[in-house]
């Protein structure tokens, strides 16, 4: 076989090996990794809604007594913010879940059958096309040998039968090219639409902190809590 058709030949079986050995089990793993994440955003997400809800409990609390009303109603604001960050976060969470990690891990599994099946298919297509190739041109160099009568029909068909091959693996070649930037698109498109939608989260978070009203720090300073204006970064 030609040396150049024998590189395409290579070539293409590098790029679906990659896939197979490469690029599934990478995306494999960042199903699994994506789970784990998801299980400890969960957790979080549990703990801060009971920590804040502690939080809002002293407010009420504070909101009872003569001296801490107004410090209790920036525990309890913060509370209440803390909640509606958390109910946002999640549509962002529900984005990474639904329209991310499910997709990756279904077209994983379906993926890993049909990347084997072309790729066997296009080998076992090679291979024949390259058997029948070297038959015909062992056949037309014996009959140019016995000067056969028939051996211009015979070159006519291998130049015939060469031109299809390479037609062939320019085309496989190219087809597993796009099969392998096809997979990375995938991933690519699927994490913008994620970062989009974290965007939109911090936008939303911004504009709520930006129309929040803030107590004058002199009130908070004249309650004796130096360290209170901190805690308006939660608002």
């Amino acid at each position: 076989m030609a040396p150049e058709m024998d590189q395409f030949y290579r070539s293409t079986m590098a790029i679906y090996k990659s896939i197979m050995e490469q690029f599934n089990p990478a995306l494999e793993n960042l199903v699994y990794l994506g789970n784990n994440y998801l299980r400890a955003f969960h957790a979080l997400s549990e703990a801060a809604e009971v920590y804040f809800s502690a939080i809002q409990k002293i407010g009420e609390q504070a909101l009872q007594s003569s001296t801490s009303q107004i410090l209790g109603e920036i525990l309890v604001q913060m509370s209440d913010t803390q909640r509606h960050l958390n109910s946002d976060l999640e549509v962002v969470v529900q984005t990474f879940h639904g329209d991310l990690l499910q997709h990756m891990e279904k077209n994983t599994k379906l993926d890993m059958q049909f990347i084997k099946d072309s790729c066997q298919h296009y080998e076992i297509e090679y291979r024949h096309r390259a058997a029948n190739l070297e038959k015909c041109m062992s056949e037309l160099w014996r009959m140019e040998r016995k000067r056969d009568k028939n051996a211009r029909e015979m070159k006519e068909s291998v130049n015939r039968l060469h031109a299809q091959m390479q037609a062939f693996v320019s085309e496989s070649k190219r087809a597993a090219e796009l099969e392998e930037k096809r997979r990375y698109r995938f991933l690519a498109e699927k994490h913008l639409l994620l970062s989009n939608t974290f965007l939109q989260f911090l936008g939303r978070v911004s504009g709520a902190g930006e129309s929040k009203p803030r107590p004058p720090e002199s009130v908070v300073r004249r309650k004796g809590c130096s360290f209170l204006p901190l805690c308006f970064l939660y608002g």
